[in-house]
């Protein structure tokens, strides 16, 4: 059996796409997202082994530091942001970012 504790964060910040073009070109400009952040890390207890407020603290403190508040993470795509933070936090096993809850990118190892 698997088991996980998983965290949660809102982000604000804002990106863009270079390369849109077409009916999506206006995302060549920056723009505003609430980026929902998720990350799983496996445990081997079932007994809080990761405490869950401290690692959503840990986790907005990595953002704030590295893109600051509210985040500005230039060209980044929702892939580029999650290995941004999957290298960072290398006891994760996912980190899934999404645009808005919308759409978005898991990253694994």
């Amino acid at each position: 059996m698997k088991t996980m504790a998983i965290t949660k964060n809102r982000i604000e910040g804002f990106h863009y796409y270079p390369e849109a073009s077409g009916n999506v070109s206006f995302l060549r400009y920056s723009h505003r997202h609430i980026f929902h952040v998720e990350c799983g890390f496996g445990v081997t207890g079932a007994n809080r082994e990761i405490e869950i407020f401290t690692r959503q603290f840990q986790i907005a403190e990595y953002f704030a530091h590295i893109y600051g508040v509210p985040a500005q993470f230039g060209g980044m795509s929702c892939e580029m942001i999650a290995q941004s933070l999957f290298k960072a936090f290398k006891e994760c096993s996912y980190v899934k970012i999404t645009e808005d809850g919308e759409g978005g990118a898991i990253v694994q190892g």
